[in-house]
């Protein structure tokens, strides 16, 4: 047995570089199109099995109100029940009072009308009778026409008969104005429902329920609005991981954290992860170990056998390449774990095309309470990124024998709206080249707009609008009229630039450096704006005749239906704003429970102290030396032989 070499140095590896000591993996070409239910790289997508009657209780429990509420609030549905029941029951006698009402003074005023009628008919009689010679006759000796007097009998008592409809009515009115006021007022059924659905949709699980029931296999058989529910019962909190899907256009930029592996090449880092078993591998999976079965670990280990004299040597080999790099992460820990950043998308660093990237989002109680885990940084803080965002690296450490966090156990964030080309999804052009013996794609540049804006930056002088701009800008005092001068100025250097022909993307990023240069710069050589471009990519050529991302997606997964994610969330923008934003439109965040479990949600014994001791961040390196040194000592001994 073989004791590890101990070292600790800088910065833990990035997963997406190649692992030092084994050569780096083959480009991929970009021509994603493949048959049904085959991967990127040709292997066969699993089929998925119909979730178990133990699983589809376990989503019921999850993410059906009705079914939470049973378990988790008995006496809360009981009460919530009663108050529909009283609701129900006081709208309805309410409405059948306020009908009994409205038909009231419907017959009131039927009546009311009847009874203008017959003193019109009276009145007519009335008048009539007065005309006649008779009553006059009696009237001019002053003598009482009984029928007269009978007829002006009848209106008084129509007219009393009246006053008391009415009086009726008005009472009516009073009464009807009461029942329609005490309507207002009555719950409405469904709405009390509504909220405590509500209450419950958001109520949070329990750190046993997380530990219990956020199984990958559960997981994997939710719906992405199933998931999306229950996430409202989990912390807010998040890890992602970005892969590098097209041409990888942007290196971290920073000396300490200068990832440089496969910039600008073609790499299918996405549609790899969907065709090789649905995980994000660790960096040590990646490469070859894919589990630790003999068959499998002899196929790695043969990589140390090439020209080695001896048993002994290939032994050393092996050991130094579990054990020594540049980092500060002891390697084996390091090249086992699945790697994610905490609180944002570290696209900065890692991923893809800018604006088109890859990435996936995990609820941070989904990981911690499944898996051992560890921070890189000093924080130890799910709760919020790094203060230094390098070192925003948790570490998840699965079954070697079954290494990688499963993709279906979160969501998989694609670009939506970013004009992509039909066959790549990448948003530059590109073109198939011979390059070192193996035909690869490659960017082109836009030599025509590169030399376009050589001409017009040369011209930037102080006579010149943009310059202008930039020295009014420059010159103000005054913080609020700065702001806005610093505004308009990036506004006309990105629309003089989109004139020229950059993407909106590009003149953005030129525009910047360029103002950012000219606080120290009066004029531009060519070099100095060739430079510029060249660091923000700007002149590479942009794919031509265009789709939306998602219509490119969603093509590549009618077509490759085994390599579509089980949970996809479209978005555009900034990755990191994206998720806060797809968090807020879903009422993630009310189950919020990091004031009372602490920064690492409750989950404190799966975290990993100390990296270098703990047996659960050097799962299987035994067995692996062992098995290793067994197959190496066979190899030589039949060499000998």
């Amino acid at each position: 047995m073989y004791n590890k070499i101990k070292v600790k140095e800088n910065k833990t590896m990035d997963t997406g570089e190649p692992v030092p000591g084994m050569a780096p993996q083959e480009v991929v070409k970009p021509k994603l199109q493949s048959s049904e239910g085959v991967g990127a790289v040709g292997s066969v997508a699993t089929p998925k099995a119909e979730p178990t009657p133990e699983i589809e209780q376990i989503k019921k429990e999850l993410t059906d109100p009705r079914t939470i509420l049973k378990k988790l609030d008995p006496e809360g549905r009981s009460e919530t029940a009663r108050a529909i029941l009283e609701a129900r029951t006081s709208s309805r006698t309410t409405k059948e009072s306020i009908a009994g009402s409205e038909q009231k003074t419907q017959e009131i005023a039927e009546l009311t009308s009847a009874s203008y009628q017959q003193e019109r008919q009276k009145m007519g009689e009335l008048t009539q009778r007065l005309e006649t010679l008779v009553v006059k006759l009696k009237n001019a000796v002053g003598l009482e026409d009984k029928q007269t007097a009978a007829l002006q009998g009848e209106i008084g008592a129509i007219k009393s008969e009246r006053d008391a409809l009415y009086a009726q009515s008005y009472a009516i009115e009073d009464e009807l104005k009461t029942h329609k006021e005490k309507q207002t007022e009555i719950p409405n059924p469904k709405q009390l429902l509504d909220a405590y659905y509500e209450k419950v949709a958001t109520q949070p699980l329990s750190n046993e329920q997380k530990r219990e029931l956020l199984k990958p296999e559960v997981l994997a058989n939710l719906s992405t609005e199933e998931y999306i529910a229950l996430w409202r019962r989990l912390n807010p909190h998040f890890l992602a991981h970005v892969t590098r899907q097209g041409f990888r256009d942007h290196t971290g930029g920073d000396v300490m954290v200068n990832h440089r592996s496969g910039y600008r090449e073609f790499i299918n880092g996405f549609t790899d992860v969907m065709g090789n078993g649905r995980s994000i591998f660790p960096p040590l999976a990646r490469i070859g170990l894919v589990n630790r079965n003999e068959a499998t670990v002899k196929s790695f280990v043969s990589n140390f056998l090439q020209e080695v004299p001896s048993a002994d040597k290939a032994k050393e080999m092996f050991l130094n390449f579990l054990n020594r790099h540049m980092a500060s992460a002891p390697k084996y820990p390091d090249i086992t774990a699945t790697h994610l950043a905490a609180q944002m998308v570290s696209d900065g660093y890692y991923g893809g095309e800018r604006g088109n990237e890859v990435f996936f989002v995990y609820p941070s109680d989904v990981l911690a309470s499944q898996y051992a885990f560890a921070f890189n940084g000093w924080e130890k803080d799910f709760t919020r990124p790094q203060s230094e965002t390098k070192w925003n690296d948790v570490f998840i450490w699965t079954d070697p024998n079954h290494p990688g966090v499963p993709v279906d156990s979160g969501i998989v964030f694609l670009a939506e709206k970013v004009p992509v080309d039909p066959e790549t999804g990448s948003k530059y052009a590109s073109e198939i080249k011979v390059v070192d013996g193996q035909e690869k794609s490659v960017m082109i540049e836009d030599t025509a707009l590169a030399s376009s804006f050589v001409e017009w930056g040369k011209k930037l002088d102080d006579q010149s609008p943009l310059k202008k701009a930039f020295s009014a800008y420059k010159n103000e005092r005054q913080y609020y009229r700065k702001q806005d001068l610093k505004e308009d100025c990036f506004a006309a250097f990105v629309h003089e630039l989109q004139g020229l022909g950059f993407a909106t993307d590009s003149s953005a990023a030129v525009a910047s450096e360029l103002i950012g240069q000219m606080f120290w710069k009066d004029t531009f050589d060519e070099e100095t704006l060739r430079g510029i471009m060249e660091s923000s990519g700007a002149h590479l050529k942009r794919a031509g005749n265009t789709v939306p991302a998602k219509q490119y997606w969603e093509n590549f997964f009618a077509k490759n239906p085994g390599l579509r994610p089980k949970h996809i969330q479209y978005y555009d923008g900034d990755p990191t704003t994206a998720v806060s934003e797809f968090q807020q439109q879903n009422n993630i965040g009310r189950a919020d429970t990091s004031k009372t479990d602490g920064q690492l949600l409750g989950f404190d014994d799966n975290h990993v102290l100390d990296m270098e001791k703990d047996p659960r961040a050097n799962a299987g390196y035994d067995d692996l030396v062992a098995t290793a040194d067994k197959i190496i000592e066979d190899h030589y001994s039949t060499k000998a032989v």
